[in-house]
């Protein structure tokens, strides 16, 4: 997140096959039990400064984007600890997330600001954190960390999908349903392909039927987008496709949420428009398909 990765400038239950007909359910202890996690991590930001919370709750091989991925723990160990831990108060709570049926996997979101506790007349900084989380020796602990600012505070329920959008059944494509692969490898082998952001029917499958009903896309410098419709509606690009170079990811037991992470390009023909960086969180549907549920978007810088 850059409520995380603002550290960057300063520093089981059964497996789903693959044709599942119930929508995936997430009990609501093992989630708040994350939540609990991304609450004692903000707290202890408050109480020890940004850099040596993050050292604590952070995986061994936590992912940090700054803006590129790499080791947390590698860049923060080579910058000089902060005279003064405690003249940036880090404030952010979890609004949104899942736990994977193993509960061996999850993702959180939500507002985080940004202030100068030392420094009246600096500007309050805003944006949406993500973070995946995994199990390491039996604690949630970051595995990877990718968040965005925003023009101003987001709105208190920002990252809430509307239940009309929760409740929209998944219309299931024959080139994505009954996948026999699994795990990591079943979710890279869908980003390698071009994906077309062109909303009339062409050569490159489409980007869109990738999206879950209740995706939310988080973007540098953006508002999130809520929904499917919301994201066609802002991305759609005559002429236009994506290209994902993923370079890494993970998948819970129960094969029902994943991650993925790399470069992205977004190209005119052989014309790069734009480049950066992008994460994924893939959730099976009720059909047994996997879909992205929240997508990052970050600038090359």
């Amino acid at each position: 997140m850059i409520g995380h990765s603002i550290c960057a400038a300063l520093i089981a239950a059964s497996l789903l096959a693959a044709c599942a007909s119930a929508p995936v359910a997430y009990p609501d202890a093992t989630l708040e039990g994350l939540f609990d996690a991304e609450r004692a991590f903000a707290k202890a930001s408050t109480e020890r400064g940004i850099r040596a919370s993050f050292l604590e709750y952070f995986a061994t091989d936590g992912i940090d984007f700054r803006p590129g991925p790499g080791s947390m723990r590698e860049r923060a160990l080579a910058r000089p600890a902060p005279a003064d831990p405690l003249a940036l108060l880090l404030d952010w709570s979890p609004q949104a997330g899942a736990v994977a049926r193993s509960g061996d996997l999850g993702f959180t979101t939500g507002p985080y600001s940004l202030r100068n506790q030392r420094d009246a007349s600096a500007p309050t900084r805003y944006g949406y954190f993500f973070s995946v989380w995994k199990r390491e020796n039996g604690l949630w602990r970051v595995a990877l960390d990718a968040g965005v600012s925003t023009p101003a505070a987001p709105a208190p329920e920002s990252l809430r999908i509307p239940a009309s959008d929760t409740s929209k059944p998944s219309v299931v494509s024959s080139a994505l349903s009954m996948r026999s692969d699994r795990g990591k490898e079943a979710l890279l082998a869908l980003e390698r392909d071009p994906r077309s952001l062109d909303p009339e029917p062409g050569e490159a499958p489409s980007y869109f039927p990738l999206l879950a009903h209740s995706v939310r896309v988080l973007r540098e410098g953006s508002y999130a987008l809520l929904g499917a419709d919301d994201a066609r509606k802002a991305l759609s690009a005559p002429q236009r496709r994506l290209q994902w170079t993923p370079v890494g990811g993970g998948a819970s037991a129960s094969d029902d949420l994943g991650y993925t992470y790399g470069s992205y390009a977004r190209l005119n023909g052989a014309t790069r428009e734009a480049e950066g960086y992008y994460v994924h969180v893939w959730q099976r549907d009720e059909a047994g398909v996997w879909r992205i549920a929240l997508e990052v978007v970050l600038p090359l810088e």
